[in-house]
């Protein structure tokens, strides 16, 4: 489930960035109250709750706090964003899973700094440009991590950690797949979105992944519609409803999966698999922030096992 990317040579930036081209140009026109010797801010705060429910009664639940601190300045580059995570508070029930969600805030903090290039159509994550610093950060933690389990002689747990590092470097040195894990992060997801660099919005439906987090490494699609609920001169407060294509996923091999994973404990046979997400965005059309957002996911084999995601942020500053 994890977008992680590294990043692009500066030769090749300065050739895309020297051109003048329509993308840039309605970016321009878009930001216009930003130059290159100034930069706005925004403070937003997160508060997420993810509860796991078998046969109906809770399994587990986690409690997520964050805040980010963001910056933006338009540049003859084009928009560039700096996102800071200032405050990363994770607690989990039971506490006996808390260690290793330990590991994967950790993991967060090593890309918690970034700095990137916004693409001009989109409003999506074009290049990190400070890949080489966030590379240099996982080298150290990787040392780090690596020193701290030297004692293990176990020859699984020594595997485990290998494939634990080996991920998450994947991650980490790639340009690419660090973009996508940033894009998995439910703050990236909903920030660099089209509102950032065009005043004219095209608000068809649309499709995009999404990650299992019942059964790892499993991807699907999401169908999305979206409208308008209401806008004034300044605001604009969007609804968007997704909801799992059937077609997108291999419904042999989630059962298989259910069957391993879930059905020693459930006993009851595999149903049916679904996703769905809901998505209320309040953004500010004159300064380009989003002033607040919630989020509804649900993923289940309905009436055996789901998880249920509820994501609150709001800009306080």
């Amino acid at each position: 489930m994890s977008r992680f990317k590294f990043f692009a040579e500066e030769a090749d930036l300065k050739d895309r960035t020297s051109m003048t081209n329509p993308d840039q140009a309605g970016q321009m026109d878009a930001l216009a109250d930003i130059s290159d010797s100034s930069e706005i801010h925004a403070r937003y705060r997160v508060e997420q709750l993810t509860i796991s429910r078998m046969n109906g009664v809770v399994h587990s639940h986690a409690e997520t706090k964050r805040e980010f601190f963001v910056s933006k300045r338009m540049s003859q580059e084009g928009l560039t964003v700096n996102v800071r995570m200032e405050d990363n508070i994770v607690k989990v029930y039971p506490e006996a899973m808390q260690e290793a969600i330990n590991l994967l805030i950790d993991l967060d903090v090593v890309k918690s700094d970034v700095a990137v290039l916004v693409n001009g159509t989109n409003g999506k994550i074009d290049r990190v440009l400070n890949h080489e610093e966030i590379c240099e950060k996982w080298k150290q933690y990787r040392k780090k991590l690596e020193e701290r389990f030297s004692f293990m002689v176990d020859p699984e747990s020594r595997l485990n950690l290998l494939k634990y590092l080996t991920v998450a470097e994947n991650t980490i040195v790639i340009e690419k797949n660090l973009i996508a894990d940033l894009n998995t992060k439910m703050f990236y997801d909903l920030f660099f979105d089209v509102y950032l660099t065009l005043n004219v919005v095209n608000y068809d439906n649309f499709s995009r992944p999404f990650y299992s987090q019942l059964f790892e490494g499993e991807e699907s699609i999401l169908d999305f519609s979206q409208k308008i609920d209401k806008e004034t001169e300044t605001q604009i407060q969007l609804k968007k409803e997704g909801k799992v294509n059937d077609k997108s996923f291999n419904s042999f091999k989630m059962e298989k999966l259910y069957n391993e994973k879930f059905k020693p404990m459930i006993e009851y046979k595999f149903s049916a698999y679904n996703a769905q997400i809901s998505e209320q965005i309040l953004i500010n059309k004159t300064e380009k922030w989003i002033e607040q957002a919630n989020v509804n996911i649900v993923e289940e084999v309905k009436n055996n096992v789901e998880i249920l995601v509820d994501y609150k942020l709001r800009k306080i500053e």
